[in-house]
């Protein structure tokens, strides 16, 4: 039994090919929780200790409710890494694979939590490797987790669960585990992708809903499935399947472009009936909401209202049906009427608005790229930086056109289309987010202005490149330490809109986006000078 300094060990929970996990207690806060500690026979191995080193500073970067955190890491008095991780009660899919008690809603609930879950990852650059059931808890709420990132089921490709002499990583080495890894991952850590993880995660879902992988299944394991009333159309069971052949197909550009678009797939197949309780049945009949419009999931719901995301089989495409109590308004109306009219490639578009005498109702795109909020865990460099700047800095300066200052600018209200494609959304709402503390984004005492806007994009920007939130000090000397390795231009003018005097803040959003604008010119010349080696 380990000992750690200020955890009491109280039993061991598992045991894998590399580590050991105990149920401790944090004796600080008188909590459970659960320590991976590396095995003491692999202690000796770089690479295998830097493979659990990776691994505790990827999840703990990770903010997400599917995926535990990372709370701790540290040395064990027998001198072996371990770190700390919030304990679930809960079970591995891998034992849930034989019961006959959990139904198709249910194993359909799981796997959208899963997709949830790994489309996170891979926004934040991350691949998993090792997508398999062993690797996912669900607990007894019916709430799914992904761990064991990047270290399960690791050998070479010389022979299994020995590693390379050097003790380096090669191009060669193979980590996943044998029945679930894609074809081109067997050749090695340098062919393995996001596609990968794909091909993985379509092998566990055959595997979570037909009982065996693809390999192990006959003709019998389909017909059975088809004639179980409980899948009740043979329509269902087609979709499933052909969504798990497009995951599982050999040749990596042949399967879906992201787990996003296989989430959307599996909404569409669940058509609402994995979600447990929501408002939305009760409500949307009383709001006129288009009866053909079938909810799909439930993004947030709390006092002030909810938000939820619906097919339009009309139209043949996602909507978000955003509802918000008119004693919490702000001036989101009158700018939703305004919006309907723009569109801007970074402003989220608006399809139409509805008001009752309990609530306003707002019609918007659908943006699969999640929020900025995500992104910030790790810090970008500095052509990312100047390329989302500059977007941002553009729909700021339409928006303002039109006398639309969106007075609560933040990470959460920046949505992406695809990877570096943000657009602007919630304008004219007050700040809404449930319990949050939003004084970092707004000067005190301020009011809403196009300068709170600058300011608020100021403190964004700053956080994108520093992972830091700025300094409110007046004299702004921390936050120039901070910045001190940025070209002096993007400095100043990061600067200058945290101003905490309006007056000497930059006073557009037009003069921003031209700041940004000639900073690219900048870098894309001195990268075409250093290829032509001059």
């Amino acid at each position: 039994m380990q000992t750690i300094p200020g955890y009491h060990i109280k039993t061991q929970l598992g045991e894998g090919g590399m580590a050991k996990v105990y149920l401790a207690i944090q004796k600080s806060l008188d909590r459970q929780v659960a320590i991976k500690v590396l095995d003491a026979s692999l202690n000796q191995d770089e690479i295998i200790q830097q493979q659990f080193e990776q691994e505790s500073k990827l999840v703990a970067q990770l903010n997400h409710p599917n995926i535990i955190q990372v709370i701790d890491k540290g040395i064990s008095d027998e001198k072996l890494p371990y770190f700390v991780m919030a304990y679930i009660k809960s079970v591995s899919l891998e034992t849930i694979l034989t019961r006959t008690d959990v139904n198709l809603s249910r194993k359909l609930d799981i796997l959208i939590q899963l997709c949830s879950a790994l489309a996170y990852a891979h926004r934040n650059s991350i691949v998993h490797r090792d997508i398999k059931p062993a690797n996912v808890l669900v607990d007894y709420d019916g709430r799914a987790y992904l761990m064991d990132f990047g270290i399960a089921g690791y050998f070479t490709s010389n022979k299994k669960n020995e590693h390379t002499e050097n003790n380096q990583q090669t191009p060669d080495m193979i980590m996943g585990t044998g029945a679930y890894m894609a074809p081109e991952q067997r050749e090695g850590i340098s062919q393995t992708s996001y596609q990968s993880d794909i091909y993985s995660l379509g092998v566990l879902i055959h595997e979570f809903i037909y009982g065996v992988t693809p390999v192990q299944a006959t003709l019998q394991t389909y017909r059975s499935f088809n004639n179980d009333p409980a899948v009740n159309k043979f329509a269902l069971a087609t979709k499933i399947q052909a969504l798990i052949e497009q995951c599982t197909q050999p040749i990596p550009a042949q399967r879906p472009a992201s787990v996003e678009s296989i989430r959307q797939q599996l909404l569409l197949i669940a058509q609402g009936k994995h979600l447990h309780t929501n408002r939305w049945g009760v409500e949307s009949t009383r709001d006129n909401i288009p009866p053909n419009y079938t909810l799909l999931d439930v993004f947030k719901e709390n006092p002030f209202g909810a938000t939820y995301l619906v097919n339009d089989p009309n139209r043949q495409r996602f909507l978000v049906i955003k509802k918000q109590s008119l004693d919490h308004l702000g001036n989101a109306p009158q700018f939703a009427a305004k919006l309907i009219q723009i569109q801007h490639p970074h402003i989220a578009r608006v399809y139409g608005t509805g008001k009752n005498p309990r609530v306003f109702i707002i019609a918007m795109e659908y943006l699969p790229g999640g929020n900025l909020q995500e992104r910030l865990s790790h810090t970008l460099n500095i052509g990312e930086c100047l390329i989302l700047a500059q977007q941002l800095a553009n729909a700021l300066a339409c928006a303002h056109s039109y006398g639309l200052v969106h007075g609560n600018l933040r990470p959460s209200n920046i949505l992406f289309a695809e990877k570096n494609h943000l657009k602007l959304t919630d304008f004219g709402f007050p700040p809404h987010s449930y319990g949050e503390d939003t004084h970092w984004y707004h000067p005190a005492n301020e009011p809403v202005s196009i300068t709170t806007d600058i300011y608020a994009m100021g403190v964004i920007l700053f956080q994108l490149i520093t992972n830091q939130l700025p300094s409110n000090d007046w004299w702004g000397m921390k936050n120039r330490w901070r910045l001190r390795k940025l070209p002096a231009n993007l400095r100043k003018g990061i600067l200058q809109m945290l101003q905490p005097n309006p007056k000497k803040r930059l006073q557009s959003a037009d003069h921003a986006a031209s700041i940004f604008s000639m900073l690219q010119n900048d870098q894309k010349t001195r990268v075409m000078q250093k290829m032509a080696g001059t």
